[in-house]
């Protein structure tokens, strides 16, 4: 007896039947300009779209660019969004477009998450848009590994949020633009932009990242915003915030080769346990109106031209050091003391105004 035969008796002994696999699953669909995508689809070439919308998804779609570019019109988007649902874009380039990715209708009701990996956004009027609806629960924007260059803004929102993980920004704008929403930005290197970071009326949060070259690192207005464990070099201003009401806290960073490190006008802020070193300014403050207040404990200014200038109230001083600065060490005559504070080495006297410094301070 033939072993096929065998095989068909057994089965059919067993009262069910027995269907082959194709030898290969069927290829995704290659998407063309306009089209809805309501499978798993990937691109086989680049594919340019001269005029209206690229590729709009739904729920549950992944889309791979396999490593192609999807260019288009400054007055369209790259691809569409769902309002709902999951979807994932991967390995590719998107490019030329008024914004690369965005949801369709952000003034529905928005949900799901967006993962966004190995993409490179170019020459975009917005990479990625994470915008949601007012008073909704927003769609979740992943972003990893991916690349942001020349784009007028990298990634921003309206009432939206991302989380940025392994993630460059170079050439842009504004790399992450963000007006009530929020960021959280991780492991990841922005360099040479006008500002790396805005921060209005949002919660935005900086993680083991650099911020390197550029104009403003980060700019912080009303509900602060928070850098740990992070680089912040040779940018005009590193850290800036204006009427901010909540807090902002700086901690554990290396502020290194800035214009001025830290700047705070009518804000609340902790700075503690950062290194300052090579700045011509590390740190100052207006003070603002009498509700608002900023801590400095346990930081290192060593090197910078001044380290810490200010002479508004409201800020207080605990356990800081201020060594080998060419011009002041600690100027900040209406300051609160908390004690701890040490200074020497630094080109004006007396080192330190406004807190007590025991004389002879650590070396650097």
């Amino acid at each position: 007896m033939r072993m096929t035969s065998v095989l068909s008796c057994l089965v059919l002994a067993a009262g069910g039947v027995l269907v082959a696999a194709p030898s290969h699953a069927a290829a995704a669909p290659v998407p063309g300009c306009g089209a809805v995508l309501t499978s798993d689809s990937r691109l086989t070439d680049d594919l340019t779209c001269p005029s209206g919308d690229g590729l709009t998804l739904t729920p549950g779609i992944t889309l791979d660019l396999r490593g192609h570019t999807l260019r288009g019109s400054a007055t369209a988007t790259g691809i569409v969004l769902p309002n709902v649902g999951d979807v994932t874009i991967r390995n590719g380039t998107v490019a030329g477009w008024g914004t690369g990715v965005q949801t369709h209708d952000v003034w529905d009701e928005v949900g799901g998450t967006a993962t966004i990996t190995r993409l490179t956004f170019r020459d975009n009027g917005r990479g990625v848009d994470t915008s949601g609806r007012l008073g909704g629960t927003g769609k979740a924007h992943e972003i990893s590994r991916s690349t942001f260059t020349d784009n007028g803004s990298g990634v921003g929102a309206v009432y939206g949020g991302a989380h940025v993980v392994r993630s460059t920004f170079t050439g842009n704008g504004t790399a992450l633009d963000f007006i009530t929403g929020g960021v959280l930005l991780e492991d990841s290197r922005v360099e040479g932009n006008g500002t790396a970071l805005s921060c209005d009326e949002s919660g935005c949060e900086v993680r083991r990242s650099t911020l390197a070259d550029n104009g403003v690192g980060v700019s912080a207005r009303t509900f602060g915003a928070d850098v740990y464990d992070s680089t912040l070099r040779g940018n005009d201003t590193a850290f800036t915030s204006f009427g901010v009401w909540g807090h902002s806290t700086v901690q554990g960073n290396k502020l290194i080769d800035n214009g001025t490190a830290v700047t705070l006008s009518t804000s609340n802020a902790t700075l503690r346990d950062n290194l300052f070193r090579g700045n011509e300014l590390g740190f100052t403050t207006d003070g603002g109106m009498p509700d608002f207040t900023a801590t400095l404990v346990g930081n290192r200014f060593v090197r910078n031209v001044d380290a810490i200038v200010f002479e508004a109230p409201g800020t207080s001083l605990q356990d800081n050091v201020a060594n080998d600065n060419e011009r002041w060490g600690i100027y900040a005559p209406n300051a609160t003391d908390l004690g701890g504070n040490r200074a020497r080495g630094n080109g004006y006297e007396p080192q330190c105004v406004g807190v007590v410094c025991p004389a002879g301070g650590p070396r650097s």
